[in-house]
């Protein structure tokens, strides 16, 4: 946690620090969210026939869902609007993308690449097996550093709003 606090606070324009590298992983995961997101976002199976691809796959793996809680949210308020969800989760993936690839905001769609992930994790990674399991929880623990390290302060705009706005939180 302290670390995460020294991480936030640092002044990258005037000390030497690891971000740079952690820029480079930011990219490639905002890369990855646009080549996940765009198909769907284009017309492809999540949007068409009012989210019944969404629904499909959320049905499939929702039985292995280890949490209660979760299983009935997933069954009983995901899937009967699987078509608001859909888009929710096309344009969610696209604006993710955008963000780290661009470097602004990206405390806050991180957070939101980690809740999502998370519950991909839990609907959908665990039936599927432990390689997708994997990846997931990469992502959350990727995400949750990138919130930390407030990694959109090199090579992304959060650095130029960050000496435009000290004060903030938000980058």
């Amino acid at each position: 946690m302290v670390c995460c606090l020294v991480l936030s606070n640092v002044d990258t324009s005037q000390q030497k620090t690891w971000l740079g590298y952690l820029a480079f992983v930011r990219i490639l995961v905002g890369v990855q969210f646009l080549m996940v997101g765009w198909p769907k976002l284009a017309g492809g199976r999540f949007l068409r026939g009012n989210g019944q691809g969404l629904a499909e796959e959320l049905l499939r793996g929702a039985p292995k869902d280890y949490l209660g809680w979760h299983r009935a949210f997933i069954t009983g308020f995901v899937v009967p609007h699987a078509h608001f969800f859909s888009y929710l989760v096309a344009f969610g993936e696209v604006a993710i993308a955008i963000s780290l690839i661009t470097g602004c905001l990206v405390r806050i769609s991180s957070l939101f690449g980690a809740f999502h992930n998370a519950n991909i994790y839990f609907s959908v990674a665990i039936a599927a097996g432990s390689a997708t399991m994997n990846y997931d929880r990469l992502l959350v623990l990727l995400h949750i550093v990138f919130v930390c390290a407030s990694a959109g302060r090199v090579f992304g705009l959060d650095g130029l709003l960050k000496k435009r706005f000290p004060r903030s939180w938000l980058f």
